[in-house]
């Protein structure tokens, strides 16, 4: 079975490497020479400017309002500000671009990305579903990427990550990890963090020189997106949470448990992360210490979404509607499915799907629940062997599937 699941712009005094920008076609690649030169370059670049102080300032490229990050925000709150859909919705378009399953798509500016587990990139245009290009060699992606102004950043299992011109696919930068990529990449101003089982890498946004890397963990693990907030990068290693230092990678604080983190949200104060161990806890964001914890039947897999008042969470087969502060239960609803994907939640509404891994093929639902009280106001039923959360956008919702992208409106 498939798991979905299983920053800073740096001027270096003693060498200045120019920005790599190489154009591509719409199959964009690159040499595994160039991608080695490329990390060594990278790596001389760290090793000469460890000793300079690292600063995160604005970056005149992009601006907030030009990162769309996976989940909405970089808390990973998978909040959206944007109107609801409150009633049965119909199919505006669907395009057949792969013969596998499909990520969580992102919207941007008329545009719509989704990866896949063939490694392959694509591009749409949202609003009629034509393909406008692809990008591949990426093994597995199980993300489908972070936008920055005109860039799309993506990484999987074959360690690549690349840096996109999201209109044409044209390759703007490369950088190899040491460690497979499973979570979406975090852009925070010029700094682009992405999480390994092993490591957390920290590249710069316009060339992807490496910045700080740091150990997060020894052993095979799921590695959810890394959050942000005021600083800090929160981020999972296996066994361990952690609060690293975004200038620096420096850890702040670690939480460790005896099974293993799965994907967390911050939003309150609090890290909201699921384990293993059948608990969806809130940690403390300053100190790591534990406010409150909540026991299920099944794993909280998916990240949780949360607001100001109440936390998200979907585990094996319910959604779960808790008290922010305290952890008390409001409300749950039962899916048809075995696995409930992340949370989005848009104008008192929340959209969850019933399949965030791949099994045999048969019906996958995308319900839509009202927030406040968990009553169901419309299923979406598709067949498929996978249907993982949706993205949210110019009043349409965005399904992926196995091979299939759909616009409901």
């Amino acid at each position: 079975m498939k798991r979905i699941p299983l920053l800073f712009h740096v001027v270096c005094l003693c060498l200045l490497v120019p920005m790599l920008f190489a154009c591509g076609s719409s199959n964009p690649s690159i040499s595994d020479a160039d991608l080695t030169a490329t990390s060594e370059q990278a790596m001389q670049t760290y090793l000469c400017c460890t000793a300079v102080p690292l600063t995160l300032t604005p970056s005149p490229f992009p601006n907030s309002s030009e990162i769309v990050l996976f989940r909405g925000n970089p808390q990973r709150t998978g909040v959206y500000a944007t109107q609801a859909i409150r009633h049965q919705p119909e199919i505006k378009w669907q395009t057949k671009v792969s013969n596998t399953w499909l990520m969580p798509p992102m919207f941007a500016d008329g545009m719509l990305y989704a990866g896949s587990g063939d490694g392959v990139l694509y591009a749409l245009n949202a609003e009629t579903g034509e393909q406008m290009w692809s990008a591949e060699g990426f093994g597995q992606l199980e993300s489908t990427g972070a936008i920055a102004g005109d860039m799309i950043i993506t990484a999987g299992f074959s360690n690549l990550v690349q840096a996109l011109n999201r209109h044409t696919g044209a390759v703007l930068w490369s950088f190899r990890t040491g460690f497979f990529v499973q979570g979406s990449p975090l852009i925070v101003d010029n700094l682009v963090v992405l999480a390994t089982d092993h490591k957390a890498y920290a590249l710069d946004l316009q060339s992807g020189k490496l910045i700080w890397e740091v150990m997060t963990g020894n052993e095979g693990a799921f590695m959810g997106s890394p959050a942000y907030a005021e600083g800090v990068i929160y981020t999972t290693g296996g066994k361990l949470l952690l609060a690293l230092d975004a200038e620096t990678g420096k850890e702040i604080w670690r939480v460790e448990k005896d099974e293993m983190f799965l994907g967390l949200a911050l939003a309150n104060g609090l890290v909201y992360v699921g384990n293993w161990d059948r608990y969806l806890y809130a940690f403390d964001q300053s100190t790591g210490k534990e406010r409150w914890n909540f026991k299920v039947e099944g794993l909280f897999w998916s990240a949780p979404a949360v607001n100001a008042d109440i936390v998200y969470a979907g585990n094996t087969n319910f959604v779960y509607a808790l008290n922010a502060q305290t952890g008390e239960l409001l409300w749950s609803y039962q899916t048809d499915g075995d696995s409930v994907s992340e949370p989005m939640l848009a104008d008192n509404v929340v959209y969850v799907s019933d399949s965030s891994h791949e099994f045999a093929r048969g019906a996958r639902h995308l319900y839509a629940l009202d927030a406040l009280i968990g009553e169901e106001l419309w299923v979406f039923e598709s067949v498929s062997t996978f249907l993982p959360a949706p993205a949210l956008g110019n009043g349409v919702i965005y399904v992926t599937s196995t091979g299939d992208v759909l616009a409901l409106k």
